[in-house]
């Protein structure tokens, strides 16, 4: 459970944690995979009530400029020359409430990085099933009830209930 609303994370190393993200890096298909991360991770801000922050390596496609950009309510930073976990552990650095956001990466030197600052940080292989799980239940919640087959006895039982309200 995250506790804090601001969440930071490391985009790439999230993508290998969502197995159809993976498949599409292995496809070379860099675009999609991070398309894909963006379309679950704003859908789980909405229901978790989070603001997400994605950091990714590079540039957001070869020859693009753009150092940032807010899609589906998720502001996205691209790394271009630096890297992201660079990145990250310079956000966290001169963050006046680094124990407000939570970090999302399974990278050994950031984690240690951030251990002096307080921030909580969630390996990316424990924040994947969260958001599936978060994903699933409100799903769940906002399916349909299917049609009830009440008994005979049943349907007078609460017709005689109903009818002798009036």
């Amino acid at each position: 459970m995250i506790k804090t609303k601001n969440i930071l994370i490391d985009g790439f190393n999230l993508i290998y944690k969502f197995p159809h993200l993976e498949e599409m890096m292995y496809e070379k298909n860099l675009i999609g995979a991070m398309h894909g991360l963006v379309d679950l991770i704003a859908e789980y801000s909405v229901k978790a009530k989070k603001k997400p922050v994605i950091i990714f390596d590079g540039k957001r496609k070869e020859g693009d400029n753009t150092e940032k950009e807010k899609v589906k309510g998720i502001q996205l930073i691209y790394s271009h020359d630096l890297s992201a976990d660079y990145l990250i552990m310079q956000s966290i650095k001169y963050d006046k409430q680094p124990k407000m956001t939570t970090v999302i990466t399974s990278d050994k030197a950031i984690i240690g990085y951030l251990r002096k600052f307080g921030t909580p940080v969630i390996k990316s292989e424990d924040f994947a099933p969260l958001v599936t799980k978060v994903l699933d239940e409100t799903e769940k919640t906002e399916e349909k009830p299917s049609d009830v087959n009440l008994s005979d006895e049943e349907l007078s039982f609460w017709e005689k209930l109903f009818s002798s309200r009036k």
